[in-house]
């Protein structure tokens, strides 16, 4: 029974540890190679916002009165990328915790394709 007991223990903690999603994954690997501190990271939120495709793209094109040649031949159904919320803690270049929000732009495979920060 004693050697039973912490295998039952390790399956229970494997068990409740919580799978990371695909948009997940991408943006920890995007932290573990390009923050200066990965260790002070801590995730607050990850939430899709959009699925762009062809029409989208250019409805936002008209809208500004920008050409959309580039996408006249292409399926209007056609995806082109998710743009994802993403909000977190991480030290800055003077070891303090702040509160950070992005927008990241993401492929069909989730990876990282732009990022840009959302004044507060």
């Amino acid at each position: 029974m004693k050697k039973l007991l912490p295998f039952v223990i390790v399956l229970f903690l494997f068990a409740c540890a919580k799978k990371e999603t695909p948009i997940e994954k991408s943006i920890s690997e995007y932290v573990k190679t390009n923050f200066k501190d990965p260790a002070s990271y801590e995730r607050i939120s990850i939430e899709v916002l959009d699925t762009v495709t062809v029409a989208k793209k250019i409805k936002v094109y008209e809208s500004k009165g920008i050409s959309h040649e580039q996408f006249d031949n292409e399926p209007k159904d056609k995806f082109l990328y998710y743009t994802v919320s993403h909000k977190y803690r991480a030290n800055n270049s003077f070891g303090a915790k702040e509160v950070y929000s992005d927008i990241v732009s993401m492929d069909k495979d989730f990876k990282i394709t732009g990022s840009h920060s959302v004044d507060k």
